[in-house]
């Protein structure tokens, strides 16, 4: 199901020195030299813990999974096709057994542009069915899943911030605000390729709804970000991506009377695993 286009922006704080000196380094930007494919070898572990009567029960949610992702030229950015070509997920919910995912939840493709700066505009979204909506969410791929950049060539030092806002449609959705500031490091070698390491840190919230053996839940979360990012500026694009996250909130079960405390430690990483083109 379609949702609503949301707003993104980024505002670069950086700016590239002038005059005399070195060579200006490569614009940080979405642009291709050449269209591309890659795959994108993705892991993601979150463990959300409730408190309830007195004792702490921990829903524990991990997938791994391979995304294909076609990188083309478009008006001011790249065209991004991507793919889930292999899923393998659990979630583990107390006094119940695991319910298991696979890439059957996903039929077609996510297609969207993003702009030099990462801004991203949707094309068209896959079928997720019912049960899997609550672990796969195309926005969040399209909205998050890749860097906010500053557009343009900075120093090394350089911070610029993110900002990211969407809302997934349907009875599984919900929504999305996040704050990042990224900072430029400076370049590190990577199985003999040349990277920029981008680090990053910021806050995120979350309101999604939920269904787990046949039950409705409300969570609402509250969540502190950091980790890093390693841009391959010769390709224009993400080599590696990680992120731990942490968090407060609070989550709404249907036939209990009150909201219940939660807690949330999480860990999520892409990197890229193979190339062609």
């Amino acid at each position: 199901m379609r949702a609503r286009v949301p707003l993104l922006s980024v505002v670069a704080a950086g700016v590239a020195s002038c005059g005399g000196g070195p060579p200006s380094p490569p614009a940080l930007a979405y642009r291709l030299p050449s269209e591309t494919e890659v795959s994108y070898a993705v892991h993601d572990t979150v463990i959300v813990g409730i408190e309830m009567l007195g004792q702490s029960l921990n829903i524990e949610v991990g997938s791994a999974a391979l995304y294909g992702v076609s990188f083309a030229r478009a008006d001011d950015g790249v065209r991004v096709t991507l793919s889930v070509e292999d899923l393998a997920a659990q979630i583990t919910v107390p006094m119940a057994g695991p319910m298991t995912f696979d890439e059957g939840i996903v039929s077609g493709d996510l297609v969207f542009t993003i702009d030099r700066r990462g801004d991203a505009t949707i094309l068209s979204t896959p079928e997720v069915d019912e049960a899997g909506g609550q672990l796969l969410l195309p926005l969040q791929i399209a909205h998050a899943f890749f860097p906010g950049l500053p557009g343009e060539a900075v120093p090394v030092g350089s911070t610029w911030v993110d900002t990211v806002s969407f809302t997934e449609a349907g009875d599984s959705g919900g929504s999305q605000v996040s704050i990042l500031e990224y900072l430029l490091v400076g370049d590190t070698l990577v199985e003999g390729r040349s990277l920029q390491r981008i680090t990053l840190r910021g806050t995120m919230e979350v309101s999604q709804t939920m269904r787990m053996q046949g039950v409705e839940a409300e969570q609402s979360t509250d969540v502190e970000l950091q980790g890093h990012v390693l841009w391959d500026a010769q390709r224009g694009l993400m080599f590696e991506r990680e992120t731990r996250a942490s968090g407060q909130g609070t989550v709404t079960v249907g036939p209990l009377p009150a909201p219940l405390p939660t807690r949330l430690e999480g860990r999520m990483g892409a990197r890229v695993v193979e190339s062609q083109g």
